[in-house]
């Protein structure tokens, strides 16, 4: 089992529980999962992840840099937090659209988008050709960087 690290979706302090609960159902199937909220107020988004089922540990970074959303600093700030965990994921929302493959940049690796199901073997499955076909992806980098899109995902409790 993979330690993941899954950044939560959270915007003006308040917690995307559904984006965040599906992503979290995808990222358990992968191993342990600490979830990490970031933001000018994350506390409160932070003590609303920690009551979903299935989280080992909730990080809160909470600064006034994160105010603006601006996907540099919150990028710089995950992929510092990277060490010791085998997966990076986040919901497939607009902001983690923006911030995650600024993370793989920074770590040298590739991103898997759109995640649409986790297989055993570390595999995923992601669209391709606006949706006409499925390709299944496997990354040899020692850090896998993923987005998950949330609607094939049952949310976690």
């Amino acid at each position: 089992m993979a330690a993941v690290l899954l950044l939560a979706e959270v915007t003006d302090g308040e917690l995307n529980r559904d984006a965040t609960a599906r992503a979290l159902s995808a990222a358990r199937q992968l191993g342990e999962v600490t979830l990490l909220c970031v933001g000018a107020k994350a506390k409160g988004a932070a003590e609303a992840a920690a009551t979903l089922e299935g989280v080992s540990k909730v990080l809160c970074a909470e600064d006034a840099l994160y105010s603006h959303r601006l996907a540099e600093p919150v990028a710089a700030l995950v992929a510092q937090m990277a060490e010791g965990f085998e997966v990076i994921a986040a919901p497939a929302t607009t902001d983690a659209k923006n911030v995650m493959p600024r993370v793989a940049a920074l770590l040298d690796v590739m991103i898997v988008p759109d995640v649409l199901a986790v297989h055993e073997d570390g595999s995923f499955d992601r669209p391709v050709y606006a949706g006409n076909a499925i390709q299944t992806v496997r990354s040899r980098d020692a850090v896998k960087v993923i987005t998950i899109r949330t609607t094939g995902f049952e949310p976690a409790g």
